[in-house]
């Protein structure tokens, strides 16, 4: 016969197999489970203005433009919640082109949502959380620029993956000069 520490190194190994067997199958299936959540962001105002940006990292600060926004977010989000889901990562970017860059994205907007009730989103008359500037400080020349609403949810078990809702276009417009 085997000795008690024996058979508890068995069954222990028996169900930490069985245990990463079931978390395996959870973090594929979970993707797949079926989510229909409502969304609509609506943009009412886009200024852009001149000034020195305070930043205590950026020893530079020299004169650029910034964007300030004003937007409505429409989001209900409680159908993305299962019995997978830690919490939400919901968050909005400026997608734009621009002379000597491709590619930009810029986080406007970002908000954690850890529960069922804080999954819908009745947002009027926001503004943007984090600054609006392009590399090059100014936007001159930015072109085909678009609103994102992304959606982040964080699983107990699996990988992270992004799911961009709605795109709105986004015209940005020449900056306020100051009056003297």
């Amino acid at each position: 016969m085997y000795n008690f520490l024996q058979r508890l190194g068995g069954i222990t190994s028996f169900a930490m197999s069985t245990l990463m067997a079931l978390l395996v199958v959870i973090s594929l299936t979970t993707p797949f489970l079926p989510s229909n959540p409502t969304h609509e962001v609506t943009l009412h105002d886009v200024r852009t203005t001149t000034g020195r940006m305070v930043d205590p990292a950026d020893r530079t600060s020299r004169t650029s433009e910034y964007a300030r926004l004003t937007f409505d977010v429409d989001a209900d989000l409680t159908s993305m919640f299962n019995w997978n889901t830690k919490l939400l990562f919901a968050y909005i970017t400026a997608d734009y082109e621009s002379p000597g860059f491709d590619t930009n994205r810029v986080v406007i907007w970002d908000r954690i949502i850890r529960t069922k009730r804080q999954a819908k989103l009745r947002l009027r008359k926001h503004h943007n959380k984090y600054f609006l500037r392009n590399y090059a400080k100014t936007f001159d020349g930015v072109a085909n620029a678009n609103l994102t609403l992304h959606i982040n949810p964080v699983p107990y078990v699996g990988i992270m993956y992004d799911k961009p809702m709605v795109a709105i276009p986004l015209t940005i417009p020449r900056a306020e000069k100051a009056r003297a």
